[in-house]
């Protein structure tokens, strides 16, 4: 029974591990992350993209705050053990609290209108493995849909990031 159990355990962490690492690659921006105002010497990266209703946000510096934050909970997930999904509940609840708490930060419409579903995203990977943290393996398969959820969502934000980068 141990050994069904690592094996779900594994498999739950490679659908998830697949679903965040192809949405980080499908996200990657070249654009460096926004300096933050009051840095000493921090100047602001050159805006593109900026449109009416954006708050002077251009869409290039918008994708970089949101990268950035789906760049740091790829990080805390690859650290996680696969023996520990609750670690990797953790890091996915810990990434959807950081894309809430930036949301206010992404004034560029675009870039805005993804952010819900990433965090919502986020959220629904965090609760699922926990559940699989509690036993339930049926929960597993819920990982795919996510995965294309993941996939899809990080398309679109792909998308406008590089129509507008």
């Amino acid at each position: 029974m141990r050994r069904t159990r690592t094996a779900h355990l594994c498999a739950a962490l490679a659908l998830t591990a697949t679903a965040v690492f192809g949405m980080t690659a499908c996200t990657a921006s070249p654009t460096a992350a926004p300096a933050v105002s009051g840095s000493a010497g921090a100047s602001a990266p050159a805006s593109s993209g900026d449109d009416a209703g954006d708050g002077g946000q251009s869409t290039a510096d918008a994708c970089a705050l949101v990268q950035q934050t789906i760049s740091a909970a790829t990080d805390d997930f690859q650290s996680a053990s696969a023996e520990d999904p609750g670690a990797v509940a953790d890091s996915m609840t810990a990434a959807a609290e950081q894309l809430s708490s930036i949301s206010a930060q992404v004034t560029n419409d675009q870039v805005a209108a993804v952010v819900p579903e990433l965090k919502d995203m986020f959220t629904q990977a965090s609760g699922i493995m926990r559940s699989v943290a509690d036993g339930d393996m049926s929960k597993v398969g819920d990982l795919t849909d996510l995965g294309t959820q993941f996939q899809e969502t990080g398309q679109r934000f792909a998308d406008i990031c590089a129509d507008n980068g």
